[in-house]
């Protein structure tokens, strides 16, 4: 026997199942999320309402067989589109390899660039331990066109753990003392090289395994998880950022692991 909603919506689990776009409302849900995923089969559009951890999401499935005109194609992620517009969402999380994102007009995709550089020092201390390195015989190097608050909000929450830390950005001497001075972690010179360094935008030194936190870097083969939170495989790392934004994942329960691709 089926339960329903307030709304009239089949609930099965943590999801609530949805026919067609019209059944929801233009501004129904604040703050939503969406979800949009391609599959390469038959199929039509289907929207439904899902739980990741305590975040509700609305997700719609594009189907793009073979063959399948680029017309009907436009037709189809455009309607995908508006269908989670008007569930109200304003973002949107994409499946792994989704090539369609310069297409979307109203939705934006999930920027995960400020939750890397935000957990900086989680991936810097991962990585350390990925290498066989304990950290606290670890030399880490920060390199950036520019000292950034968030380098420097890595750096001091690295200072306890680590044997050694290179500022590699203009001004990163200074810094570098004014960290030794605070903190007793003596100036690393750039001649010591590291074990691993987070870069925080082009240029700059390159020591061991590098974890680019710029826009379209590379995290060198690793990937965020967090304890007891079960993620979507094609879009962990999304979903992951929008729990931390939202407060719900905490830096304490964040693992760094080896990334499978």
């Amino acid at each position: 026997m089926k339960n329903f909603d307030k709304r009239g919506w089949a609930v099965k689990k943590n999801r609530r199942h949805v026919r067609g776009s019209r059944r929801i409302c233009v501004g129904e849900v604040m703050d939503m999320v969406g979800w949009l995923a391609l599959r390469r089969e038959r199929g039509r559009l289907r929207v439904e309402e899902e739980l990741i951890g305590s975040m509700r999401v609305i997700r719609a499935v594009v189907y793009e067989p073979e063959g399948l005109a680029p017309r009907r194609l436009r037709f189809r992620l455009r309607r995908a589109e508006r269908a989670l517009a008007r569930a109200g969402a304003g973002r949107v999380m994409l499946g792994e390899g989704f090539p369609y994102a310069g297409r979307l007009t109203l939705l934006r995709p999930v920027d995960v660039l400020p939750f890397r550089r935000g957990c900086a020092d989680v991936l810097v201390l991962g990585a350390l331990r990925l290498e066989g390195v304990p950290p606290e015989r670890g030399r880490v190097a920060l390199s950036a066109p520019r000292l950034c608050p968030e380098l420097e909000r890595a750096a001091e929450r690295l200072c306890a753990h680590v044997r050694g830390l290179l500022i590699d950005a203009p001004g990163g001497e200074d810094y570098a003392r004014y960290l030794q001075a605070k903190y007793g972690l003596p100036v690393t010179p750039p001649s010591a090289g590291a074990d691993v360094t987070a870069a925080f935008g082009p240029g700059g030194g390159r020591w061991g395994r590098v974890v680019e936190l710029d826009q379209g870097g590379s995290l060198g083969g690793l990937a965020l998880g967090a304890e007891g939170v079960e993620l979507p495989a094609d879009c962990a790392e999304q979903a992951l950022a929008l729990l931390w934004e939202r407060g719900e994942v905490r830096r304490e329960a964040l693992t760094v692991y080896r990334s499978r691709a």
